[in-house]
């Protein structure tokens, strides 16, 4: 693994890891307004508009990491944008569509509580499940002659890809109760700390699964997840995380939790790029092989490295500005 890194092009390998970091961020900051979305067929409406009200200041900042990293991936690796897109077009449509409807049914929620519910609910779940189905292929591999996709419209529709679906949208719900523990208060907050531990044992047990079926995939995942000094710290901080996420809980932190379920993830994340490493589209492109020219390549990490800080400052005075617990109201309340 060292020597491959070693032997990489460093505008590629750094054109590798601002993708990645991009993707991270997305999962994490997303992932977890996703998943209020998740659990929200699960309360009255009075708590839904507390939840709403959570994600209001901060859900399409979330998301502009989406369209950075989609624009990212475009310009530094567009081989590999082209077959992967050309794949995947029916549950990344899905994906684009229900995140709009999404959006605007958290914007528009005082207008008509009840249907806006429904819509949100609705394409949280969508989102997540395609988000997942297309991980899930990626994975499993794309089946492509160098250069264009050789597959079918349904060839991302495999049990794995509906395992890893259902695996991503119980993680996202733990992220979402997290933060429903953090910002919310009462009966919300209590009942969001009991689902957390649950879909913790829940997730942990689905990524377990995941590490394993996956290894089967390719010989090359078997070889990667299985050295030990890479994946072992992976394995040693995901075990710390859950355990520091377990007493944070007990103790009635109110950050922490989703503090340590972010670690969570960041460890989960670390692994799937442990098992694909050196692909790009895993098992037969190699990062090298999609990359854009140099001159593309520095222009785009450029342009990268501007943009990024900017929306880090963007994110984080978002959430500063608007900090705080959210206080029950009814509808009628509203103005």
């Amino acid at each position: 693994m060292l020597e491959v890194i070693l032997s990489m092009p460093p505008l590629t390998l750094l054109s590798a890891i601002a993708l990645a970091f991009g993707v991270l961020v997305y999962v994490v900051l997303d992932g977890t307004d996703l998943g209020v979305g998740l659990l929200a067929p699960f309360q009255p409406p009075q708590a839904r508009q507390q939840m709403n009200i959570s994600l209001l200041p901060v859900w399409d900042g979330n998301e502009t990491w989406l369209v950075l990293t989609a624009g990212a991936m475009l310009a530094l690796f567009p081989v590999a944008f082209s077959i992967l897109y050309s794949a995947l077009y029916l549950p990344v449509y899905i994906m684009l569509l229900a995140l709009i409807v999404r959006g605007m049914a958290i914007e528009f929620r005082h207008q008509h509580p009840a249907l806006f519910d429904a819509l949100f609910i609705g394409g949280s779940w969508m989102v997540s499940l395609s988000q997942g189905a297309t991980m899930g292929a990626w994975i499993e591999g794309v089946a492509h002659n160098g250069e264009q996709f050789t597959g079918g419209p349904l060839a991302w529709l495999s049990p794995f890809s509906l395992y890893c679906a259902v695996s991503l949208t119980v993680g996202y719900a733990l992220l979402g109760a997290c933060w429903l523990v953090w910002r919310c208060e009462g009966e919300l907050a209590a009942w969001s700390r009991r689902q957390a531990i649950r879909l913790a044992l829940f997730t942990t047990a689905l990524l377990a699964g995941l590490v394993i079926w996956t290894t089967q995939l390719h010989e090359n995942y078997r070889l990667h997840l299985l050295a030990w000094r890479y994946s072992g710290p992976l394995a040693l901080i995901a075990l710390l995380a859950l355990a520091g996420f377990i007493l944070a809980l007990r103790h009635k932190r109110e950050f922490l939790p989703l503090a340590m379920a972010l670690t969570l993830f960041c460890a989960a994340f670390g692994a799937m790029l442990l098992a694909v490493f050196p692909f790009i589209l895993p098992p037969g492109l190699l990062l090298t092989q999609a990359a854009a020219p140099p001159a593309t390549q520095k222009l785009m990490l450029i342009a990268f490295g501007t943009f990024v800080p900017i929306t880090l400052l963007y994110n984080s005075w978002g959430f500063w500005i608007f900090r705080g617990k959210i206080h029950a109201a009814r509808d009628a309340d509203r103005p």
